[in-house]
């Protein structure tokens, strides 16, 4: 299980405003958003339904593992992080969502995240896993 907070969404302007490629940049949004061609609508049901609220559950089947987890790891996050204004306060901004709040700092919360996120991808690969995706 991961459990990434409210990430997604900043991890997902990171990447358009610092410049990230396309297929990386959509690689990014599969694993936080998943797919919805393998049919889970009975997670959404009594008595294995896995949250009273939000989207219906999404997957990535193991071979889409797989293809994600590869390009989630050529993802140079450091150099995405650089490309972010120096100014906090400016950096908050431009990325939305309310990054300017983050406790911590926005890029430290960023690339905690994206490595949990990173490494999460790499081993179901190397196990083989499907990957349901949902928020609670």
């Amino acid at each position: 299980m991961l459990d990434l907070d409210w990430a997604p969404a900043l991890l997902a302007r990171l990447g358009e405003v610092s410049g990230l490629d396309e297929v990386r940049l959509d690689a990014l949004h599969e694993a936080t958003e998943g797919d919805t061609a393998l049919e889970l609508g009975f997670l959404n049901t009594h008595p294995h339904a896995i949250g009273p609220f939000g989207p219906t559950p999404t997957a990535l089947s193991s071979a889409q593992v797989t293809r994600v987890s590869e390009l989630l790891d050529q993802i140079d996050m450091h150099s995405l992080l650089t490309a972010l204004p120096t100014d906090n306060h400016a950096t908050g901004y431009l990325i939305g969502h309310g990054a300017d709040h983050i406790i911590g700092g926005l890029r430290e919360y960023l690339l905690k995240h994206f490595n949990a996120l990173r490494d999460f991808y790499l081993d179901a690969a190397k196990r083989h896993l499907l990957i349901v995706l949902w928020w609670d």
